[in-house]
């Protein structure tokens, strides 16, 4: 791909973990120059998880894209050559909790008093301020305090999603942010202090189905659908499950024909949308009742046919295979001397018909040092 319309726009990501580095990565991904800044050591989520070479995964998935600098903060030399780094560059990213970079200098009142242009973009578990500020955050904990576990839950017992669903949302989140706050400066000349809190993106994204129920003060003209979280949408088929989702008015009519359950047409609760949408229990009840004897890809190969909405359950070793991924190359084969060959997903939008994908895998901790310097036309 050609060098992205960020090129030009420099960025400082001194995050941990995943959530500050993913949306630097997304920058990267789209042209901008990223340096990333590790300690003596290198970020501790390098090597967690499924790894190779001491690199894992989710680091992997984060950090490609960017050049990397190795800088001891506790020293003063090393703080020193930070903050020269950050007087040349655009884009100040970092996650740690309120407090740890003013102690260094790194906050936004002193960088952007001393840079004005400077975007100083911080990620935090509950906001800068407040008696929770202070707090370690990780991604289990907004699960638990946004009520999604409760929602995941059957039976009364709460359930984890298994997976980073709350970091992995924060981070396109703060990279829409910087890029709103670059357009800013394009037609202002000033910089901007974005702040992202964890608990309030995560409250925002459960609010229109899972806190439905919490939004309407009062009963008055109140009609109350049944919660998503009671729905069950997997639909058991002879070799495994499909999602079926005859919505609108013509595909169910032909969904109850394909089925063979001409009744489900006249019953008290089906007959139009917003009967089915009151009353998606029963409705996905009947659904998933009625796709027995035969396999999940005859089913979904007469639903395709008839313009039903419809998908296989699939196992993760059979995602990279699906035709549309392999056809739009939504996943590519990246060769490293480092890591050997490895599968990456490239960005998920396309701009001008291009997805970025991986023009520099993760390397080394502080392996650019002395070519960003250099570069940067730092001592």
């Amino acid at each position: 791909m050609g060098a992205g319309p960020l090129e030009g726009i420099r960025v400082i990501d001194v995050g941990g973990w995943h959530t500050g580095p993913a949306a630097a990565c997304m920058l990267a991904d789209q042209g901008a120059e990223v340096i990333k800044i590790e300690g003596p050591g290198g970020d501790a989520y390098r090597p967690s998880g499924t790894s190779r070479n001491g690199i894992g995964v989710g680091w992997l998935a984060a950090n490609r894209n960017k050049r990397f600098v190795q800088l001891d903060l506790k020293q003063p030399e090393g703080l020193a050559t930070l903050k020269k780094l950050v007087a040349k560059a655009d884009v100040f990213i970092h996650n740690t909790i309120p407090g740890a970079m003013a102690r260094l200098g790194l906050d936004a009142e002193t960088l952007r008093a001393e840079h004005p242009g400077l975007i100083h973009a911080s990620i935090s578990g509950f906001g800068q301020t407040g008696p929770y500020a202070a707090e370690p955050a990780f991604d289990t904990l907004f699960q638990a305090l946004s009520g999604l576990c409760y929602v995941q839950g059957t039976g009364g017992k709460p359930a984890m999603v298994k997976t980073l669903v709350v970091d992995k949302t924060i981070s396109p989140v703060l990279a829409q942010a910087i890029t709103a706050a670059l357009v800013k400066r394009l037609r202002t000349g000033e910089g901007s202090t974005v702040e992202c809190s964890m608990l309030d993106i995560f409250t925002w994204w459960m609010w229109p189905d899972a806190m439905a129920q919490m939004t309407f003060i009062g009963d008055e003209g109140v009609r109350m659908a049944a919660p998503l979280s009671e729905v069950d949408m997997l639909a058991p088929t002879d070799d495994g499950y499909l999602i079926v989702t005859p919505h609108m008015q013509h595909n169910w009519e032909d969904f109850c024909r394909i089925v063979n359950r001409p009744e489900l047409l006249t019953r008290e609760g089906f007959v139009t949308g917003a009967d089915r949408s009151g009353n998606l229990i029963e409705y996905f009840r009947e659904v998933c009742a009625s796709v027995k004897g035969k396999t999940t890809a005859e089913w979904c190969a007469l639903f395709r046919e008839a313009g039903i909405p419809n998908a296989p359950v699939l196992r993760p070793e059979e995602v990279p295979g699906h035709p549309q991924i392999l056809h739009y190359g939504s996943i590519e084969t990246v060769e490293d001397p480092l890591l050997g060959s490895y599968l990456m997903p490239r960005a998920p939008v396309r701009i001008d018909g291009v997805a970025a994908g991986t023009r520099r895998a993760p390397q080394l901790a502080g392996v650019d040092t002395e070519a960003v310097l250099r570069d940067w036309g730092i001592d």
